[in-house]
């Protein structure tokens, strides 16, 4: 799982300059598992790193990646830290920010934990989003990384996050 999340957080490392006109090329919406988002859209389209996320696209040194189905823990700060406790330890120089209260439409619950880690000498930035529902227990995640992070860009992908809710089996 350490391995995993490692992986997963340093493919933002590999973006370089991406060259893509970024936000205001416009916006696509996407369904990946139970979430909704709007991403860049013309940010392209690359295979996930890692087996946590199932999708992943890549723009303006930055990259958003997604698991529709994270897990099945009962609240989304529980669902954290299945990407927090294994960076801590996994990444270097990590530094994990405080865990925010998140507002996602349709989820009964959401966190947002901003973080910092090192790679090739250099300051990574990264957020993570996790939502929730219960009584039927299943979260989904975000986590949006680079070598910094567009403020409007990653709060446009928030403000349209939506999550849908399953019954139970």
């Amino acid at each position: 799982m350490r391995r995993t999340i490692l992986i997963a957080v340093l493919g933002a490392g590999a973006l370089g300059v991406a060259g893509c006109g970024g936000p205001d090329a416009g916006w696509s919406s996407t369904e990946v598992g139970h979430l909704t988002l709007e991403r860049p859209s013309d940010w392209r389209e690359e295979p996930p790193t890692g087996d946590l996320f199932t999708k992943r696209w890549v723009g303006d040194s930055m990259e958003i990646q997604v698991s529709g189905s994270f897990s099945e823990d009962p609240t989304a700060s529980a669902a954290l830290s299945r990407l927090d406790l294994p960076a801590t330890v996994g990444l270097t120089g990590y530094e994990g920010g405080a865990v925010q209260n998140a507002t996602i439409d349709g989820a009964d619950t959401a966190v947002r934990s901003d973080f910092t880690f090192t790679q090739d000498g250099a300051t990574r930035q990264g957020v993570w989003v996790v939502a929730g529902q219960y009584p039927y227990p299943s979260t989904a995640a975000v986590t949006i990384t680079g070598e910094t992070l567009d403020p409007q860009v990653v709060q446009h992908v928030l403000d349209t996050l939506k999550f849908t809710k399953t019954q139970g089996q």
